[in-house]
Formats: C-alpha cells, sequence, structure tokens
C-alpha cells in the first residue's frame, strides 16, 4: 500500500518517472512484467538448516508468499511457519541496508555509513597484516557457499566454525562413535508401528520437522490397516508429546538411564535379534544396574518400565530416537548411545522403520568444517584471536554469560560480521558488510547421509536487492581478489555456483557440452534443484554403548535450590533467530496460547505450594543470576522443574524483539556434556520467588482476572499486537 501510495502521488509530479519506478524492485524486465500476475520461483528456506524447498509467488516484482515446493522430496510441498516468515525478513524495517563501521571502538560508539569499496579495503588490510588467528563463527552453511567460506578462511590461516545453539551435536557424536557416521540417521518414522521418543521435539524444530511431521502423519494415518503407537518420554510436555498416545515424565537427566532398563528387560526376556559375542556385549551393559534403582531414579514405576519394553519388543517394527530434551545434560552423548541401543537389540538397523544412512550425492565440495560447541566457544576466548568473522549468527546471545566469551570480541583486534540484522553479536563489530536476504541470493543446499532421497537443492533471487548490500559469496570473493588469492577466479559467486554445477551435472558426459548444460542448469533452476531415485543404503553396524552409566551433574544444592529449570526452544522462536519476525512473536505457543513474552510454566500444585497465582511477576534464580518473569499454570509438567522458552530477552536485535521478555540462558551454569562440549541447558537448579507484582501475560485464549494479576488477552480475531 506504501508502494501505491507513492507511485500515485509520484504520478503527479513531472519529471520523476524514474525515481519512482524504483521504488518497486523488478526480477523480470519491465516487458515481461504482466500487471496482476504472479510468479512462481523455486528455491530453498534457509530458515534452519534442513533445507525444505520452497516455491515464491512473485506479483510485479515483489515476493507475496512463500510457499512448500510440491516437487522436493523432503518436504512434498509443506513448508512450517518459519519458512513462511522468512518472507518478514526480506521487508523487515530493521535490515541492515548498507555497509556500517563503528566511529571508534568503543561500545557506545555509533554506526556510520561508509562504501562497499572502502569496507571491503578495511577488512581486507585487517587481514592482510594480521599477526594472530583469524576466525568465523557461521550458521551452518551447506553446498558451495560452505565451499567457499572456508577455504577462504584457510587461505587466510584462519579457522571456520560452525554454531547453532541446540543443534543436537551429542546426537551426532552419538552416531560417529556407534555407526561411524558424521550426522545423525534418517529416523523411519512412516514405516515404525511403535515409535519410543526420548524427548525429540520431532513435530517441532528437531532435524527436519517439516519431514518428519509428514513421516508421521503416515505413521499414524497413511496406512489402512496399521495406526502406529506412540510413547513421548520427557518432563515437560511438549507438542509433540501432546500428539503422543502416552506421556512419561521422567525425572531430568536420566533418560540413557531409563533406555538402560527397557534393554534389561529385552534382554532379560529374549526379545532380541542378537547372539553370540554381541548379545553378552549389550548384556554387560544393560545389566548393570538394577531394574529397581532404575525406577526409583528415573521416577517411572518398574511396572511401568517393564510394561514399556515389552509393548516396544512386541511391536513388528519398533523405532526408538532420542533428543531435544535426552541431549540438555551433561551424559546426553552415552543417553543417547543407550537409547539407539535399542534399535541394535530389536535389529532396527538398516532397515525400513528403523534408523538408516544413505548415500548422498556427489556434489563436488568438501567444506571439512567442524561445529564448534559452547566449551570450545569459551576456550577459544581464552586462547583469544585477532580478527573474528560473524555470519548469521548470535552467540553473545546464546551462550550463557557464566561462560566468558564475551572476552573474544572484547580483546580481538578487529571484528566484522556479514549478518544481515543487528543483534548482540553484530553490535559488537567494527564493521559490517551485510548479506542479502536468502530471497535476494543465490546459493544450493546438499542433502546429507540422513536423506532417503539423493538431492542438492538450488536458491534463486526471486527479487531484486532491496539495499545497498552483497551477498556474503560475492563479499569473501571480492575480499580474495584484493588479498591476490589465487585460488579465486570467479567474478562473483553465481559464476562460481555455475561452475560447480557444471561439474555435478556433466559427469560422464562432454565437458565442452555448454549448451547441454545450460539446458541442465535451467531445468534444475526452475525445479528447484536436483534430486535423483531413492539413494541406497548404507551398511552399518552399531557398536555397544559405554559400559557403566554415569549419572547427569546439575549445578547448585538441591536444599538451596530445589528445582530443575528445563529451559526449552520455542516452537516459534527457536533459540531466539526468528524473534526478529512479528509473525513469529505473534504465533500463540500451542500449548499455553501465549505469545509475545517469556513466562514461566509450574505446576499448579508447585503453584500453589509457594503462594503464587497466574500472572503473578516470579523470580527464578540461579547460583548465576536471576530472571522475572509472569508465572502460567501447566499442568503437563513434573511438580519439581520449571519451565521457560527460549527466545526472547534480547538486548539488540530491532523493534519487534528487543527488550521484550527474559532470555533464560543468561541464568545457565557452564556445564557441558561430558563428551562433545555441549552446553547442558537443563542442568542448572533453581528456586522460585514470588514478587507480589503482577506480571503481563499475553495470551490467545479469554481467561478470568484474577486478584493482583494483570491478564492481557487478544481475540482469535485480533489481527495483531
Amino acid at each position: 500500500m506504501k508502494v501505491l501510495g507513492l507511485a500515485a502521488a509520484g504520478s503527479l509530479l513531472p519529471g520523476c518517472e524514474r525515481e519512482v519506478h524504483r521504488l518497486v524492485p523488478y526480477v523480470l524486465p519491465d516487458d515481461e512484467i504482466v500487471p496482476g500476475v504472479a510468479d512462481w520461483y523455486a528455491s530453498t528456506c534457509h530458515e534452519c538448516h534442513a533445507g525444505c524447498g520452497t516455491a515464491v509467488r512473485v506479483k510485479e516484482g515483489r515476493a507475496k508468499k512463500i510457499e512448500g515446493n510440491p516437487a522436493h522430496p523432503l518436504n512434498q510441498g509443506k513448508l512450517c511457519a518459519k519458512g513462511q516468515a522468512a518472507l518478514q525478513g526480506l521487508y523487515n524495517p530493521d535490515r541492515l541496508r548498507e555497509p556500517l563501521r563503528r566511529e571508534h571502538r568503543d561500545d557506545h560508539s555509533p554506526f556510520v555509513p561508509l562504501s562497499w569499496d572502502d569496507g571491503l579495503d578495511q577488512l581486507a588490510e585487517q587481514l592482510r597484516r594480521v599477526k594472530g588467528k583469524v576466525v568465523m563463527i557461521s550458521r551452518p552453511l551447506s553446498g558451495t557457499l560452505a565451499e567457499l567460506a572456508s577455504t577462504f578462511l584457510r587461505s587466510v590461516g584462519g579457522e571456520l566454525f560452525f554454531y547453532e545453539p541446540g543443534a543436537d551435536l551429542p546426537l551426532r557424536a552419538a552416531c560417529h562413535t556407534a555407526f561411524g557416521m558424521e550426522t545423525w540417521p534418517h529416523v523411519d518414522l512412516a514405516n515404525s508401528d511403535y515409535l519410543l521418543s526420548f524427548g525429540a521435539p520431532f513435530l517441532e524444530q528437531w532435524l527436519t520437522p517439516v519431514s518428519l511431521g509428514i513421516a508421521y502423519g503416515h505413521m499414524r494415518q497413511g496406512r489402512p490397516s496399521t495406526r502406529g503407537r506412540f510413547v513421548q518420554i520427557e518432563p515437560r510436555l511438549s507438542l509433540t508429546g501432546a500428539s503422543a498416545d502416552h506421556w512419561i515424565p521422567i525425572r531430568p537427566g536420566t533418560s540413557g538411564l531409563l533406555a538402560i532398563g527397557i534393554g534389561q528387560v529385552l534382554l532379560a526376556e529374549g526379545t532380541s535379534s542378537l547372539s553370540g559375542i554381541q548379545r553378552r556385549s549389550y548384556e554387560q551393559v544393560y545389566a548393570s544396574i538394577p531394574l529397581d534403582r532404575i525406577a526409583a531414579l528415573t521416577d517411572i514405576s518398574r511396572d511401568q518400565i517393564v510394561r514399556t519394553a515389552r509393548e516396544f519388543g512386541a511391536a513388528a517394527v519398533p523405532l526408538a530416537i532420542g533428543g531435544g530434551a535426552a541431549c540438555a545434560h551433561t551424559n546426553a552423548t552415552d543417553s543417547l548411545r543407550a537409547i539407539q541401543g535399542l534399535n541394535v537389540i530389536t535389529g532396527g538397523i538398516g532397515r525400513a522403520g528403523g534408523l538408516r544412512f544413505y548415500q548422498p550425492a556427489k556434489f563436488p565440495v568438501d567444506p571439512a568444517s567442524p561445529w564448534i560447541t559452547e566449551r570450545s566457544l569459551g576456550e577459544l576466548a581464552r586462547r583469544g584471536a585477532s580478527v573474528v568473522l560473524l555470519y548469521d549468527t548470535n552467540p553473545l546471545y546464546a551462550v550463557p554469560p557464566s561462560i566468558p566469551l564475551r572476552r573474544l570480541f572484547e580483546q580481538a583486534d578487529f571484528v566484522a560480521s556479514f549478518s544481515p540484522f543487528m543483534d548482540e553479536s553484530t553490535s559488537s563489530a567494527d564493521l559490517i558488510l551485510p548479506d542479502h536476504s536468502a530471497l535476494e541470493s543465490w546459493g544450493d543446499h546438499v542433502q546429507p547421509a540422513s536423506s532417503p532421497v539423493q538431492a542438492v537443492s538450488l536458491s534463486q533471487p526471486v527479487v531484486s536487492p532491496l539495499y545497498d548490500t552483497r551477498a556474503i559469496g560475492d563479499t569473501l570473493l571480492a575480499l580474495a581478489h584484493r588479498l591476490g588469492l589465487e585460488r579465486f577466479p570467479w567474478d562473483g559467486f553465481p559464476a562460481l555456483l555455475r561452475d560447480r554445477w557444471r561439474r555435478f551435472l556433466m559427469v560422464g558426459r562432454d565437458p565442452g557440452g555448454e549448451k547441454e548444460f545450460e539446458t541442465a542448469w535451467d531445468h534444475h533452476v526452475q525445479q528447484g534443484g536436483w534430486w535423483a531415485q531413492p539413494a541406497s543404503d548404507i551398511a552399518v553396524a552399531g557398536s555397544p554403548p559405554p559400559s557403566t552409566y554415569e549419572p547427569a551433574e546439575f549445578d547448585g544444592d538441591d536444599r538451596e535450590l530445589p528445582l530443575y529449570f528445563f529451559p526449552y526452544p520455542s516452537p516459534a522462536l527457536g533459540q531466539g533467530r526468528g524473534a526478529h519476525l512479528p509473525w513469529l512473536q505473534e504465533l500463540p505457543d500451542a500449548m499455553t496460547t501465549a505469545m509475545w513474552g517469556t513466562w514461566a510454566e509450574i505446576n499448579p500444585r508447585t503453584a500453589h505450594e509457594y503462594g503464587i497465582k497466574q500472572g503473578d511477576m516470579v523470580r527464578i534464580v540461579s547460583r548465576h543470576g536471576s530472571i522475572k518473569v509472569p508465572a502460567l499454570y501447566y499442568p503437563g509438567i513434573r511438580p519439581d522443574v520449571i519451565a521457560v522458552p527460549m527466545g526472547q530477552g534480547h538486548e539488540d536485535s530491532g523493534r519487534y524483539a528487543s527488550r521484550r521478555g527474559a532470555n533464560p540462558m543468561s541464568i545457565l551454569a557452564p556445564l557441558f556434556d561430558r563428551r562433545t562440549g555441549a552446553l547442558a541447558s537443563a542442568a542448572t537448579r533453581i528456586r522460585i520467588e514470588a514478587t507480589d507484582k503482577p506480571g503481563r501475560l499475553i495470551l490467545l485464549e479469554p481467561a478470568a482476572m484474577q486478584s493482583g494479576q494483570e491478564l492481557l488477552t487478544i481475540k482469535k480475531s485480533h489481527p495483531g499486537v
């Protein structure tokens, strides 16, 4: 409407037709645009690392709607709320619109604009005369961009690290140790008839949630004579758990112990496909702890453990998975090994309905970039770096202050960010060279060994760039040219992308067949990528988990801090990545209908014990700080657990996210998974205190006002806040 208004005003003024014309960004030349007729462009979603295919509706040069690509084998035309909300990232009023530099090396010094040439020259000069370490911390990358970033960092003597809070790295580590694979497995829900999930939020944002949601629908309703049974085991009833047949509220940190108990029953009652030495090795592990003790430690009765084990063993195609809450403790990797071992015991590795690995597409890239954990980030901060580069990740928000990461930024000689939005980490930079929106950029995404179909997705720009930004691939190549690096002959990232795809598509064909390549390239751009027939299985054999079980460690004395703290990723905002998008802010939490803020979920029995009413402001205290949030009654949580959604509490993240709610990560202890160093986000003990003050609790559904509180409600028909 603003564009139409400006165009109407401009039409009254002589000589300004060209200026008004530029208000509408065009992808197609003027003579190819038919007014009122929409064009659809196939592309790839970049809101998480799943790589779903998208179809973007563009009308008169403006992107109007994002849907799933029906032809894409991963999401089959479906798309989550985050993918659809990416449109608000493109048109967000808080996007960085041009290069910026900090006027002085001072936290309070303002940013001032500069030209791209000056910005690139400044960063190139810093890299040219650097005497210490160069590191780049980035969101997970794939395909051609991952290779370019990795190769560039190695060429300047630096290292590239992928960082994503809550990335379930213990799951990767467990798969590597047990099966020799570097990625997570394909979870074949569609062909299972009994799913035992230890905290995996696969209907929210775990691994590839859209494809897992499709598979879950097939498991429950897609077979005429079979309806799969689903049991969810977690301390707090999640949206995924609410879809289960049975929820088992386990004591935090004991998922692996329960898996050992279930495995013990399976082996003792002969429900196993193992034999010989392999069976004896598993018996040694799963019989190491008496079942009565497991029942006492997990707070699950012996009868319940035996009943669950028998149901699992009696199923034709049982499947056990672990993630989410099971990844949030100091024994996460070992717990996941014990959970995955249940599939080995029942013969569920490499079969339909079990855990499977596939041969990925042979795309010509080799990024070899390690993921970095919170423990490693703390170690990196202690060692220091001369130049720190950031791309589309916000570790200063996601990493608890008890891990001294800020030291890395304060002691670096120079910090540069390529992120397209301001956030807590980018605001610490000396120079910002903002990236395009994904809807303005070229790119690709290679599906890993967890995908049953070999696929490489393509991203294409669906609109012309709105602002004076540049794709990060073009920025890295421009830096390489300024530094005189010989390994980067391409004029821009699109040329590099086409070169990699030429090598991929022309394997076994005439390498000089340019016409043949152009035809194939146009087809795959129009389709949204390349995908083949179902991928072939990779045969793996599971090794037994560790023979000894180490209990989870918790920070804080249980007498002073009697409650477990359970921060969980918001289904809409994740760990905070989507907080700047108002569509996601206004998306009600499916379990509580709360939105636009942070709240503490408390069992009504616990609330009554502490004299807390719904909507009251409460203080949550750990040994590392405190936060204030309104209380929300939630029966689907253990009485000894307080749960708080992540994603809010930003200090500098645009008008929709800044100074809204509280960040539960700010009070977490520096405890990590023993094997990987991933943050044990549920390993902090807390106490809760009433403040005798009202809180602001925004709920979708109307609720009765209670004494001493301010309870805001929004009717379903309300268009926004």
